[in-house]
Order: C-alpha cells, then sequence, then structure tokens
C-alpha cells in the first residue's frame, strides 16, 4: 500500500503532469522488482545498429489483451528514419509509471523509460535491443516528465523529481559511471518544464518558472475569478560539457509549453493563460535572442520539431483544426507546399510523445 506521504507527493507531480498529459492528449497542438519489470519483452523486438541520419522516436501505448484496465497496458516504442521513411515496432516495454514516456537511442542500442518500483515511485529503465536485458538505472528519483539523449558518449538529460522533493529539475545522467548531476539542486523554487537539444552545438536549452510565481497567479485568478496568467518563463542554455549557463529569453507572462532546438533556432510553443486559449508558435535566433511570431496551420501544445533540412516541422496532432480528433498522429508539415503528410495515425491505442533524434 501507498503511504500518506507518498499519495501527496504522487499528487503533487501528477499536477504537473495532467496539463503536459492533456495537453499531449488534445489532437490540438514524455535491480527491477518482479512484479513491476518483467525480465523480457514481449514479441516483435528487432535488433538495430547505429548509423547516419536523423529518426523519430515514438511512445505508443495500448491494451495487449482488449480493452479493460485490468487487462495489461505496455508501451509499444516505435521509431521512424526520415531517410528511408521506414516505421519500425521495436520493442513493448510495460507501462507502469505515472506518464507513458520512452525514448529509443539507436547509437547505444536500447530503450530508456519510466517505469514504477515498488509502488513508491517512477525510476529510469533501459531495455537493451541486442540482448534483451532490463535494468534500472536510478533509485532516487520519483517522476519522470522528459528523457533527452545527447551524444553516444554524453549524457542523458532528464526533467524529473527527486525522491522526496516536488521540483522538476534539469539532470544530467552518465551513462558510464551512473552519476546524476542536478542542476541548481539547492533551489526549491524553479520549475524545469521542457528541454530541447542541439546536436549541432551539443547544447541544452531548459524553459524554467517560478513556483512561488504561479503559486500567485493562481491565488489572483481564483480572487478575481478570472482565467490565470503564466508566471514569467525564462530559456537557458546550458552546455552539454561544461554545463556552463547562458540565459537566451525571458517571456513575460507567457508559458513555454514545448520547445525545440535546431541550428542556429529555437522553436517554441506558448500559451498566454493556463489551460485556454490557442497556442503560439515562434522561433528564437539563439545567438541574440531575437523572437519571431510563425503561423503553422495545426494546434499543438507539445511535440513539434524542426526538420533537420529547416523545410518543415514534425507535430502531434490532427490536420482538422475543427475536428481535433479526427486522424490524430505525427504528422510532417512542409512550409512550401503546405502538406501535411500523415507518419502514424493513432488507431486502437494512443500516442503520447515523440522526439526527434539523431542517429
Amino acid at each position: 500500500m501507498r503511504t500518506s506521504s507518498y499519495k501527496f507527493f504522487r499528487f503533487f507531480i501528477l499536477s504537473l503532469l495532467v496539463p503536459a498529459l492533456l495537453s499531449s492528449c488534445s489532437p490540438s497542438f514524455t535491480p527491477p522488482a518482479e512484479s513491476s519489470v518483467p525480465k523480457k519483452a514481449q514479441s516483435n523486438e528487432k535488433v538495430v545498429s547505429a548509423g547516419k541520419g536523423q529518426y523519430l522516436s515514438m511512445t505508443y501505448t495500448e491494451y495487449v489483451n482488449g480493452k479493460k484496465s485490468d487487462q495489461g497496458m505496455v508501451m509499444r516504442v516505435m521509431t521512424y528514419d526520415l531517410n528511408s521513411k521506414k516505421l519500425t515496432k521495436l520493442a513493448d516495454v510495460p507501462y507502469t509509471s505515472q506518464y507513458p514516456l520512452s525514448v529509443v537511442s539507436l547509437p547505444d542500442h536500447k530503450i530508456y523509460y519510466s517505469a514504477d518500483v515498488g509502488d513508491k515511485g517512477d525510476q529510469l529503465f533501459s531495455y537493451d535491443l541486442n540482448t534483451k536485458k532490463i535494468e534500472q538505472l536510478t533509485d532516487n528519483l520519483f517522476a519522470i516528465n522528459r528523457i533527452v539523449p545527447t551524444t553516444p558518449d554524453g549524457p542523458l538529460v532528464l526533467v524529473a523529481v527527486k525522491k522526496g522533493e516536488r521540483i522538476l529539475k534539469t539532470i544530467f545522467y552518465n551513462k558510464t559511471t551512473h552519476a546524476m548531476k542536478f542542476m541548481h539542486d539547492e533551489n526549491q523554487d524553479n520549475i524545469t518544464w521542457s528541454i530541447a537539444y542541439n546536436s549541432e552545438k551539443n547544447t541544452i536549452y531548459n524553459s524554467q518558472y517560478s513556483e512561488r510565481e504561479r503559486d500567485k497567479q493562481g491565488d489572483i485568478s481564483d480572487r478575481t475569478q478570472t482565467i490565470m496568467v503564466p508566471p514569467d518563463n525564462k530559456v537557458t542554455e546550458i552546455n552539454n560539457v561544461t554545463k556552463q549557463e547562458r540565459s537566451i529569453v525571458t517571456l513575460k507572462k507567457e508559458k513555454i509549453t514545448s520547445m525545440s532546438s535546431s541550428n542556429d533556432k529555437l522553436l517554441l510553443i506558448t500559451t498566454r493563460f493556463i489551460n485556454h486559449g490557442n497556442p503560439e508558435y515562434s522561433l528564437v535566433d539563439i545567438a541574440t535572442g531575437k523572437r519571431t511570431k510563425i503561423k503553422l496551420p495545426f494546434l499543438s501544445r507539445q511535440f513539434v520539431y524542426m526538420s533537420p533540412d529547416g523545410k518543415g516541422v514534425y507535430y502531434l496532432g490532427s490536420t482538422s483544426q475543427k475536428n481535433q480528433a479526427e486522424r490524430r498522429g505525427v504528422y510532417y508539415y512542409d512550409f512550401t507546399s503546405k502538406i501535411q503528410t500523415p507518419i502514424f495515425i493513432q488507431e486502437e491505442g494512443f500516442i503520447h510523445n515523440f522526439i526527434l533524434l539523431n542517429k
């Protein structure tokens, strides 16, 4: 049975996770215990080898034996190769975490994912695509919102909550030593909401806001019976090797719901109200911080990635702004032709998140 303190922390972190989950659910627009982690993943796994190019890693949940919750649900982990345009299902991994989250690292030959341990919170796990071995990698976390691979020799970057705490932090996980570096570990006010990796610069970008300011805006909203305005959101650049930080841009009373980075730009998805209003899109010059608003013909609050050639974006959503549940899936939108090309359309299951990565 879960302890009362665990219930409290779980309630808190779910209050952070639910807006993200609802955003991704909305087409409008993250030593193992025997009981929770099986020794072997399910059928249809494939062995992969690293190469050149880019791919999408997708997390898709589906009930294994029907549609009832007591019949078991798994995360079906898939990749889409941008060059060959081939969609491949790699493996099924257990879905026991608070939020369905997985990422395929082809250079590592592994799937990294979150899973519950002992009914006390979520930890980071890996599934080896060649040996089929499952390994628990952490024991001091409570919940994980993001998992971002960097270079083959570089760290995994997480957005996660440390066990016994409340704040989502930016964390660098060393795959060789298993050491974890919590950025600004002593700070119990700044919440990391979104992160992005820029492979050309080998840098991480994180968006943060103050918990105190968020609570203050919530009190104002309750008192005035108005829609809640976000606290200021700040984007910081972190060197993946030295961990040196540099401020990029601060948005006044706007929430960054998601972002991605390619070449010398950041692509931001923002909202001016909490859980209300349509998302807005903008490009930020990394060197100068200059921001330029752009128009996109879809509504997606999370998971929009600029293509490596800069000619379009990959996004999770729908082609219809009137019926946002229509053919929900992952699409590519070409800036020149204005065509929205489906990559994977959800059917019986549900697409929770995806990420653009290098092989």
